[in-house]
Order: structure tokens, then C-alpha cells, then sequence
């Protein structure tokens, strides 16, 4: 109930923040990129894309991380769970 309250309270201030700033999410902006494999000119881009693209790249960003992570920890678990394993069978052996 909380957590459904705060993230309704977030969405709320954010298209309040959204509707008091339009201009600026409004705005264009002439970009130019040359990278090895992609390059374009002078191209014009809304801010409101480039909030969004740099929103999408921190998700990938974030997912990845977490997701590299996450396997560390299964690798080191797993690991672990062989050691236990180990320890209570010869602890076994060694009591009968």
C-alpha cells in the first residue's frame, strides 16, 4: 500500500513538473555525430527525445549491472553449496 502510494505521488509530481516546463521539453536542438559505424548532421532533435533515449541507456546500463551481478552471486552461491555439501558429508563419515 505504501510503495503503491509513493509511486503514485511520483507520477503525479512528475506531470506536474512536465506541464509547468513544456518549453523546455518543447525545445529542438541541431545535433551532429560521427561514430565509426553510424554518423548523421545537423539533424534536429526534440529535447523531449533525447530525455527519453538517455533514460532508455540508463535502463540498459542498470539492467546489465544488476544482471552481472546477479550471476556473480549465483556462481558464488553455488560454490558455496558444494562446499556445505563437502563439509556435511564428511562430517558424516567421520561420525559413523
Amino acid at each position: 500500500m505504501i510503495k503503491a502510494s509513493l509511486i503514485s505521488i511520483i507520477f503525479v509530481l512528475t506531470v506536474i513538473f512536465i506541464f509547468q516546463n513544456q518549453q523546455v521539453f518543447l525545445s529542438e536542438f541541431n545535433l551532429s555525430l560521427d561514430i565509426f559505424f553510424y554518423s548523421f548532421e545537423n539533424e534536429i532533435v526534440s529535447n523531449s527525445i533525447l530525455i527519453i533515449i538517455s533514460f532508455f541507456i540508463g535502463v540498459i546500463i542498470c539492467l546489465i549491472s544488476m544482471g552481472i551481478t546477479v550471476v556473480q552471486r549465483s556462481m558464488k552461491i553455488t560454490e558455496l553449496q558444494k562446499k556445505i555439501a563437502s563439509i556435511e558429508s564428511k562430517s558424516q563419515i567421520e561420525g559413523k
